[in-house]
């Protein structure tokens, strides 16, 4: 981990992990968001994007994790009411280092964080996620009536354990414990367990997706 140092940051929980490199689009209608997103859009400023530990989105009361992605803002939609849709993009980790209850939404103290560098054993996994996460994503297009010739993973290991976690579909504590994981090495370890283990279910489910659509069943319950 390298410190950057300690900034001011904006935080939004949600029950979605955001990764470096990730695009997530939200609906902001709550009147605490719509002042932060403003207040964000007026500074050029990111906000942090924490998975919640407890409690729910809507509403006050959600605990985060203490873990998180900053995220900047691309593109906003002004709807009626003062609600907005905007699009952003994943950029750095962050830890909290101080929770900060005095405004409408949460804020806090955060140190950016960055991942280790890769080593001997991360560029091996990265080999061997190539063909397997390309396997993993077209079944799972495949389940869903789509088709892909596969994707190229970027050469960094650690960007490419970001670039896999954002395309899996796995439990949101599941991400968390691998955006909180520093070491490409162990990331794509534990990414590529999940995908080996996921990947017998999805092709037995599609085959009989496939089966049901061959004998004349084109829903599967």
């Amino acid at each position: 981990m390298y410190d950057h140092g300690v900034m001011f940051l904006r935080l939004f929980p949600l029950q979605t992990v955001l990764f470096p490199g990730m695009r997530m689009p939200l609906h902001i209608f709550e009147d605490r968001y719509r002042k932060m997103i403003r207040e964000c859009i007026e500074e050029d400023a990111p906000f942090g994007v924490l998975l919640i530990r407890e409690g729910a989105e809507v509403g006050s009361g959600a605990i985060p994790h203490n873990v998180g992605t900053t995220a900047r803002i691309t593109q906003v939609e002004y709807l009626e009411d003062g609600r907005m849709n905007i699009f952003t993009i994943g950029y750095q980790r962050f830890r909290v280092v101080q929770l900060m209850t005095d405004r409408d939404y949460l804020s806090g103290e955060v140190e950016l964080i960055e991942q280790e560098p890769p080593t001997d054993g991360a560029w091996k996994a990265l080999e061997r996620a190539r063909d397997l996460f390309n396997d993993y994503l077209r079944t799972y297009l495949a389940m869903n009536d789509q088709w892909s010739r596969g994707v190229e993973l970027p050469d960094d290991p650690g960007v490419a354990a970001d670039f896999i976690a954002t395309r899996t579909e796995t439990m949101p504590e599941t991400k968390q414990d691998w955006l909180e994981d520093l070491s490409p090495e162990s990331r794509l370890e534990k990414e590529l367990e999940t995908l080996a283990a996921e990947l017998p279910d999805m092709r037995a489910r599609l085959a009989a997706k496939l089966h049901q659509k061959t004998t004349g069943f084109g829903v599967l319950n």
